[in-house]
Parts: structure tokens; C-alpha cells; sequence
């Protein structure tokens, strides 16, 4: 009777966990470069307003300290998932603050008047379109309204 010997030697072992492991870290390497979502929207809770069907509807009073910024041309501030600024001409303006390459916060550039992602360089005009990328998606932009005599700023979509 033949007996057969299906052990592999040392040498082969290695090689199959040597490839079995490059294929995973080659897996997740991919699966870390696909191209992320462009439609980065903020969270539908709402801090000073109400959440209709996960809708933003913001009511900022300018004279508490959280929002104090924005009484200021260039001043900028995060809010529920929004980037909430005051152009150098005394204009608002609300985005999604996700920049919609990688999700990282846009900042308002004042000097420039408009949006800049510091980690890969895109920027958007104020109304949230691209200036240039890497970024290829707009921010989402929200209607401001503001009523100076009772320094009330509202953010609805």
C-alpha cells in the first residue's frame, strides 16, 4: 500500500502566508483609496432651531458668546455640521462644512473670500463651488437670512 506525504515544506508555508497577507494589506489599501462620497452633508440636529425631516433650520443670536464671531467681517464658525461665516463685506454665507474630497473641515479665508481645505488645497467659492481640487463636488449651500435690528441669524435649506 502507497502512502502518500501532503505536508508542504517550510519554504512553502511562508510563501502562502506571505501572499495571503499581502492580499489583505492590498485589500485595504484599495478599499482606502476609493473615491470617497461627494454628498458630505451635515447632521440633520439643529442647536437654537428646529429639525424638520433632518432639514437645517438654525436661529443664531449674534450676541451670545458661541456666535460672537460672526459679528466681525471674516469671522467663521462650526455648527452642526455647517461652516457659518461673515464675508469681508458683511454678507453670510452657509455650507456643509466637510470639505466633499475627504470630509476634512473647510475653513473661510477672508482675505480671499472663500472656502479652503487645508489638507489637500481645494477651494470653493462662497456660494460652495469648486474653485479648484482636488475636490470635483460643490458644498452644499443653505439660505441665510439676518435681521440686524435683533442681530438674529437664521440657516434654513
Amino acid at each position: 500500500m502507497e502512502t502518500s506525504n501532503n505536508s508542504l515544506d517550510r519554504r512553502a508555508f511562508f510563501s502562502l502566508v506571505g501572499t495571503s497577507v499581502g492580499a489583505i494589506i492590498l485589500t485595504q489599501c484599495l478599499s482606502g483609496c476609493s473615491a470617497p462620497a461627494d454628498t458630505v452633508t451635515p447632521s440633520g440636529s439643529t442647536e437654537g432651531g428646529t429639525n424638520t425631516g433632518g432639514k437645517i433650520n438654525l436661529v443664531l443670536n449674534l450676541n451670545e458668546s458661541a456666535n460672537t464671531k460672526l459679528k466681525q467681517n471674516g469671522g467663521f464658525i462650526y455648527q452642526n455640521g455647517l461652516i457659518i461665516a461673515r464675508t469681508k463685506d458683511g454678507g453670510f454665507l452657509a455650507v456643509a462644512q466637510a470639505c466633499t474630497h475627504q470630509g476634512t473641515s473647510v475653513q473661510y479665508d477672508a482675505t480671499s473670500n472663500r472656502l479652503h481645505c487645508p489638507d489637500h488645497g481645494s477651494n470653493f467659492k462662497n456660494d460652495g463651488s469648486v474653485i479648484n481640487g482636488p475636490a470635483t463636488s460643490p458644498l452644499k449651500a443653505f439660505k441665510v437670512s439676518f435681521d440686524a435690528n435683533t442681530n438674529i441669524l437664521k440657516v434654513t435649506e
